[in-house]
């Protein structure tokens, strides 16, 4: 079932498709894991905010309330349509 959550801001839904595009690009058909999940949430959060270390936590919970928990047997790039969802608001 397909539902509305929601709506992330602007920079999660950024950040969301910036993970996405990642895992697509990288060993796309590798499985995905929760320790990906939780280091590329912290790697863009951080990255986005490289000078305010302050804010970087914030966003970081905000992206992980809005990445879907990882299915098991999932690839990164079926766990990167999954973000893509999420970025619009919508969970599968």
């Amino acid at each position: 079932m397909t539902e509305i959550i929601d709506t992330p801001s602007e920079l999660c839904r950024t950040l969301l498709q910036c993970i996405a595009d990642t895992l697509i690009v990288v060993d796309p058909q590798d499985p995905m894991d929760e320790a990906t999940r939780l280091t590329e949430a912290h790697r863009y959060a951080a990255l986005w905010h490289h000078a305010d270390t302050s804010a970087a936590p914030a966003t970081e919970r905000e992206v992980l309330a809005h990445a879907p928990a990882v299915r098991p047997g999932s690839t990164r790039d079926e766990y990167a349509a999954q973000l893509r969802l999420a970025a619009r608001g919508v969970t599968a």
